[in-house]
């Protein structure tokens, strides 16, 4: 199925007062709008050098692919056991090969978990579950660039109470066996994991002390840092030299261009952001710029230029930019919808470069100087939907995470159907619970 429009509603065409999800299963939905968005997108993953194929996991729409650089895309997992993504692997070897880790691993307390990991090998047709179940919230998949059936697993581990299947796992046969190999205890778990390209045993892991409660959460540790291995995830040394001693989440990311060189995003008060040029035995500050790091539990990320080690860019509220190692930083992210969480960038042409965030994806041509939103999929996530009683079509009116409220009709009576101008914005920002006065649609 080909989804050329993007709707963030579904409407029955007949009500049901049962609760039973059986009564639900033979109705009829049709979109309805609006069409004007995308929705929180956890990753986004492309080929080198093959513009055309793109992938994007979102947040709790499943997994999408566009074979034609964005113009429509085809969902992936759109019977699949879980709809929630982490992060997306493609095997440097094949990729036609997509590992997938699921369940979003940005801990804002609407976020979905999943299911653990899947893999398939015939560029996302079909799909084999490979266990992890019990991680629930995958940060980051990782698959060796000298060899297939190698692969690294980031997990974060459950959300809201300690569980043990959380840290860092290998697998050396495709996935069909798991050996935890990084584990601090049932409270800590892998925000992030990067590999040295040149070098495969050389990894890097960002473990992290997460845990949420209803009105609250706890972020951060004197447990968690940054750990190296260097015999290919199979031991871990912590490296503590020149790093934050109490560390929230954090992402590490080694430069492809010159592997000693090792970035760190961190939540922390002593700093934000540090940098080492002999694969992590010493750590500079570059800044402490919280714009760089901005609301460290739901993005604390990087990436660096895959031919320029001084390039690096930052994953928060906005997308920024240093040329000269992270001392300065820019925004870059101007026309795009605020609160990143993935990025993508040509390993061949450093100048494509895919964005996700809480609006959807965006793309740029330019080493993000400009962009492009790509808004035709339906990824809206609403906390709830309102019916008011005019006749003799009624309104519908929702609010949508970080997309704001908007209200608009259930039928027109145009032959071109419901546009996007029929749908009003009522709030910004995070739309959350409205309600219409039953009989005053004006009056929310």
């Amino acid at each position: 199925m080909r989804v050329q429009i993007t709707s963030a509603l579904l409407l029955a065409a007949l009500a049901a007062h049962a609760t039973d999800v059986k009564h639900f299963e033979r109705l009829e939905y049709r979109f309805i709008g609006p069409a004007n968005m995308g929705g929180r997108t956890a990753d986004v993953e492309g080929v080198p050098g093959v513009p055309g194929i793109v992938y994007a996991g979102t947040g709790g729409s499943g997994l999408w692919k566009t074979t034609n650089g964005g113009t429509t895309w085809t969902p992936l997992w759109e019977k699949h056991s879980t709809y929630s993504v982490g992060d997306i692997a493609l095997d440097p070897k094949n990729p036609e090969v997509i590992w997938v880790g699921s369940g979003e691993a940005n801990m804002r307390n609407s976020v979905s978990f999943g299911d653990g990991v899947h893999k398939s090998t015939d560029g996302g047709k079909t799909w084999k579950h490979l266990g992890l179940k019990e991680t629930e919230h995958i940060a980051r998949v990782l698959v060796s660039p000298a060899d297939s059936n190698t692969a690294w697993v980031c997990a974060v581990g459950h959300q809201a109470a300690p569980n043990p299947e959380r840290g860092v796992f290998l697998t050396t046969d495709g996935g069909a066996t798991w050996t935890k190999t990084l584990y601090l205890n049932d409270k800590h778990g892998c925000a992030d994991l990067d590999v040295n390209p040149a070098n495969p045993n050389v990894l890097y892991a960002a473990m992290w002390r997460f845990e949420r409660s209803p009105w609250n959460h706890t972020s951060g540790s004197e447990q968690s840092g940054i750990f190296r291995s260097a015999d290919g995830g199979r031991t871990w040394n912590k490296l503590t030299n020149g790093l934050p001693k109490l560390l929230g989440r954090a992402g590490v990311k080694v430069a492809p261009s010159q592997p000693e060189t090792v970035y760190v995003a961190c939540e922390s008060k002593e700093g934000t952001f540090y940098r080492s040029t002999n694969a992590g035995e010493n750590w500079h500050e570059m800044t402490r710029n919280r714009e760089v790091v901005s609301r460290g539990f739901y993005y604390a990320d990087l990436r660096v230029d895959p031919k320029d080690e001084n390039r690096v860019y930052a994953i928060a509220t906005s997308l920024m930019v240093s040329i000269d190692a992270g001392r300065t930083w820019r925004t870059i992210s101007n026309r795009t919808h605020s609160d990143y969480h993935g990025l993508w960038i040509d390993p061949q042409d450093p100048n494509r470069i895919w964005q996700a965030n809480d609006g959807g994806i965006a793309v740029s041509y330019d080493r993000g100087e400009t962009w492009e939103t790509v808004n035709n999929l339906p990824l809206g996530q609403f906390y709830q939907v309102h019916a008011d009683n005019r006749a003799p079509f009624y309104n519908v009116t929702g609010g949508l995470q970080d997309n704001g409220t908007w209200t608009g009709p259930s039928r027109v009576r145009e032959n071109s159907g419901i546009l996007n101008s029929h749908f009003s914005i009522v709030s910004f920002g995070d739309g959350f619970y409205a309600y219409t006065h039953p009989d005053d649609p004006d009056l929310f």
